[in-house]
C-alpha cells in the first residue's frame, strides 16, 4: 500500500477509535466565562473526562499563519475549558513541527497542508505520526489585486515574458522561507522559466502588509498567499491561473498527533477527528480576529455555536 493511501486510511480508522474507560482529573488553566443568552454547552461538568495516563501539558505546535493561529488557538481553548488538559502552545517552524512530533517532542500540530503543499514533510514522516483527519480546506498560490486587469496578467506563465513581469518589479512577495507555499513558489520559478523574477522571502505579516501599502497606492503587485485568510475579505485580490498544477488544486489542512496519544488521551484524537471549519466560517472569523483579537474572536465564535461545539466534543448530534 502506498504512503497516500496509508494516511488516508489512517484518518479513516481514527475517526472510529473508541473511547476508552476514563476517570475524571482537575487541571483546568484556563477557564473561560461563558455568555449565558442561551443554555450554555457545558460536557465537562459530567461527559468529557481524560485518560489518567497522559497527565499534560498538551504541547501543540504552531506557526504564526493567520488560518493556523485561529485554529490552534480555538483548539486549545476546547481543550482546555472542555477537557480540563492544560495546552502549550509552541511556536515552531513548519518543518520543526513535523520532526518534533515524530520525536514525540509535541503532541499535536493542526497546520499540515495536504496532500501537496506538506507532501515533502509527509513523506518524511508518515509513518511516525498520527493523522487525525482534515479540519478545513485552503488554497494557495500567487495573488494579485483586483484592479490589475485581467488582460494585463492572468497566469503564472505570462511572466515570461520581460515586459509584462517588469510592471510587478520583477519581484514576488513571499513568506516564511520554511514554508510549503515559499518552497512551491521556488518550484514555480523553476517550471515556468522564470529566472529573473526575485521571490522576497519575509514572513506573512510582511507579506499582508506590503499587500495593504501597495493596494493603498493603487501599485501592481504579486504576492504569495492563501485561503482561508482575511486578506480576501477586506480587499479585492484574486489567483493567477497555474497550468502547470504547481500549487496545486484544494488542499485539505489535517491535525496530525504523535504515536501513542490516541492511547494514553482517545477524547483527545476523537475530537480534532470530528473538528471541521467551514470556510466562510473561518474567512469571517480571521476578518474578525484583525478588528479585534484572536483570543476574544475564538470565546465569540464558541459561544456562539455551541451545537457544533458539542458534537466536536462528544460526538452527540
Amino acid at each position: 500500500m502506498s504512503p497516500w493511501k496509508r494516511w488516508r486510511r489512517r484518518g479513516v480508522l481514527l475517526a472510529g477509535v473508541g473511547l476508552a474507560g476514563v476517570t475524571l482529573r482537575n487541571l483546568s488553566k484556563h477557564g473561560a466565562k461563558r455568555t449565558t443568552e442561551s443554555k450554555p454547552f457545558e460536557p465537562s461538568t459530567a461527559s468529557t473526562v481524560i485518560s489518567s495516563e497522559f497527565k499534560g501539558p498538551l504541547r501543540l505546535g504552531w506557526t504564526d499563519w493567520d488560518d493556523a493561529r485561529v485554529v490552534s488557538k480555538m483548539v486549545a481553548q476546547l481543550i482546555e475549558t472542555q477537557f480540563q488538559l492544560p495546552v502549550e502552545l509552541i511556536k515552531a517552524d513548519i518543518g520543526i513541527q513535523y520532526e518534533s512530533l515524530a520525536r514525540g517532542d509535541l503532541e499535536l500540530m493542526v497546520m499540515a497542508w495536504l496532500p501537496m503543499t506538506h507532501r515533502g514533510y509527509w513523506e518524511k514522516q508518515w509513518k511516525r505520526v498520527l493523522d487525525l483527519g482534515p479540519m478545513y480546506t485552503g488554497k494557495l498560490g500567487w495573488i494579485v489585486p483586483d484592479y490589475v486587469p485581467e488582460s494585463a496578467l492572468n497566469s503564472v506563465e505570462q511572466l515570461q515574458d520581460p515586459a509584462i513581469a517588469n510592471q510587478f518589479s520583477n519581484r514576488v512577495q513571499g513568506i516564511e522561507p520554511g514554508s510549503g507555499l515559499n518552497q512551491a513558489s521556488l518550484k514555480a520559478l523553476q517550471a515556468y522559466g522564470l529566472p529573473d523574477l526575485e521571490l522576497v522571502a519575509s514572513s506573512s505579516a510582511a507579506m499582508a502588509a506590503v499587500v495593504a501599502k501597495a493596494i493603498a497606492d493603487q501599485r501592481w503587485l504579486i504576492a504569495t498567499s492563501w485561503t482561508p485568510h482575511w486578506m480576501f475579505a477586506r480587499y479585492g485580490l484574486r489567483f493567477l491561473d497555474d497550468p502547470k498544477g504547481v500549487f496545486g488544486g484544494t488542499e485539505r489542512i489535517h491535525a496530525l498527533a504523535r504515536f501513542g496519544l490516541d492511547r494514553q488521551a482517545p477524547e483527545i484524537t476523537a475530537f480534532l477527528s470530528r473538528f471541521q471549519l467551514p470556510e466562510q466560517d473561518l474567512d469571517a472569523l480571521l476578518l474578525e480576529v484583525e478588528e479585534s483579537s484572536a483570543d476574544e474572536a475564538v470565546k465569540r465564535y464558541i459561544d456562539a455555536h455551541p451545537e457544533r461545539v458539542r458534537y466536536w466534543v462528544t460526538g452527540q448530534i
